[in-house]
């Protein structure tokens, strides 16, 4: 009966103790599953990059602190919430899948960005002007452009722009078009989508896009920038930077993506199978739960 009596007693000490760090440390199932997924995040940093070489204030722990920092706990803290989450195998596993979820959103995002990247810099710019460029007042202009073509393919014209609170232009958008003429003087265009430029406190990404299949257009025209304003004193405060305009077709080298990608964490471009890290892994051990089922390899 006594021993039953503190087994109770610690039991529900060690509820209310996880129950009073999560209040004061707001480790909420969400902000848990938030940790762990900064935790594994820097765990492949590590395994990918030689942090030990770099100094003192770069080995291992100092990524770790700095994360338990962020959610103002301690690594006492932490272990006693891990211990806390595994006594409900369930919800645990719920946490987790969350966890490669969006490992695997992150990545998916991440491989999108560098094939981009990777594009734009093995790709001829077709856009001869200069590559930042800011309208004000006094400095109207619309920034049109006029590109020989040839090479079939989807062409792009994009650029980053931020414009500011106090411009003042009319409909400003972002627009191109395939051109041909023929021997009569008579003209003919294939119109892109038009793009509609908002205010932003940041630059934007602005882009359209349209697949060239017949070869008697001649140009692609357009405007990076053009508006409606009539009146042409009034105030403009916008800046561009980034403007290009190309054919993934049109290359310089190939891409060679696969050689590019070296992480380890990233190569098969999902998380099959997430490696608990080793503080995680020993309580996991030590508690004796079930180790989560983990998505089966395809």
């Amino acid at each position: 009966m006594c021993k039953q009596f503190v087994l109770l007693f610690f039991s529900t000490l060690l509820l209310f103790s996880c129950s009073d760090k999560e209040e004061k440390t707001f480790l909420s199932e969400d902000d848990f599953t938030r940790i762990l997924f900064d935790i594994h995040l820097t765990d492949g940093v590590l395994t990918t990059e030689n942090i030990t070489s770099r100094g003192r204030e770069y080995r291992p722990s100092f990524y770790y602190n700095s994360i338990y920092k962020k959610y103002n706990i301690t690594p006492q803290q932490f272990d006693s919430c891990v211990s806390f989450y595994t006594q409900n195998s369930a919800l645990y596993e719920k946490i987790y899948e969350k966890v490669i979820d969006s490992l695997n959103r992150m990545d998916t995002q991440f491989r999108i960005a560098l094939k981009d990247s990777l594009v734009v810099r093995d790709t001829v710019n077709l856009w001869k002007g200069g590559r930042r460029i800011h309208l004000a007042r006094g400095q109207h202009k619309i920034l049109s452009f006029s590109v020989p073509v040839s090479e079939m393919g989807i062409y792009t014209v994009r650029a980053k722009i931020k414009r500011f609170k106090n411009d003042q232009t009319v409909k400003p958008v972002l627009s191109a078009y395939f051109w041909k003429e023929d021997s009569l003087k008579k003209t003919e265009f294939i119109y892109f989508d038009t793009i509609p430029i908002d205010y932003s406190e940041d630059f934007v990404k602005y882009e359209t896009q349209l697949e060239y299949s017949d070869s008697t257009f001649m140009e692609l025209r357009g405007d990076i920038i053009s508006w409606a304003n009539v009146d042409t004193n009034f105030t403009q405060h916008i800046d561009i930077e980034k403007i290009m305009i190309f054919n993934p077709q049109i290359k310089r080298d190939s891409l060679g993506l696969d050689s590019i990608v070296k992480f380890e964490r990233l190569r098969k471009g999902n998380y099959d199978k997430l490696e608990r890290p080793e503080r995680i892994r020993d309580l996991e051990r030590s508690r004796q739960i079930r180790k989560v089922d983990e998505p089966k390899k395809r």
